[in-house]
């Protein structure tokens, strides 16, 4: 039988919140297993066995529907651990298929930074990842905006809601995210483990 996963924790923001760079830290610093949404549907459009239904969502810049997506994540949340799960959910409908499924987060980071600032990263990212464009940073920015209001809605009234100004760089903003995160008791049962 697969080791129960000790712990969730969500992470959400617009596209160039610092998701990424702030869950490697987090992850680095704690042991915890980073499974960015992102990096993981792009190795699975780089694999020579890849699902042609995934491939065709993620060229196409959409995403993926909740049953695909489980699928893709399941294999990771069943080797256990502490898991930051970076960039999702994006909508609330899976967010509550994922509780059902899975398990309910332990803590929900929301990093909250402002549109010009997020587009202007995205723009200049280092990696050059596939469709940083302003075109699709904006389509992917809408959907943001229409998307993440009730899921921070939701985790704000399950009292599960950490929210992170990310405007600074990274090295700041990661000091105020483990101030915020220590004055939770949910992180110090995670931290104990």
């Amino acid at each position: 039988m697969a080791p129960k996963t000790e712990g969730i924790i969500f992470v959400l923001g617009a596209p160039g919140a610092g998701k990424g760079s702030l869950s490697a830290i987090l992850a680095k610093d704690y042991g915890f297993k980073h499974l960015s949404i992102g990096d993981l549907l792009r190795q699975v459009v780089a694999s020579p066995d890849a699902d042609k239904t995934i491939v065709d969502y993620v060229r196409r810049g959409e995403l993926l529907t909740t049953r695909l997506l489980f699928q893709t994540l399941k294999p990771h949340i069943e080797e256990g651990g502490i898991i930051l799960l970076d960039g999702f959910p994006r909508r609330l409908d899976q967010a509550q298929a994922f509780e059902r499924e899975f398990q309910i987060p332990v803590l929900v980071l929301f990093f909250d930074c402002p549109k010009d600032l997020v587009e202007k990263r995205v723009i200049n990212r280092k990696q050059g990842r596939e469709g940083d464009n302003l075109e699709t940073f904006r389509k992917r920015y809408a959907e943001f905006l229409e998307l993440n209001p009730p899921l921070v809605h939701h985790y704000g009234q399950m009292e599960k809601l950490v929210t992170v100004n990310t405007s600074d760089i990274a090295s700041s903003s990661y000091g105020v995210l483990l101030k915020l995160l220590q004055a939770r008791s949910e992180w110090d049962s995670l931290v104990r483990k």
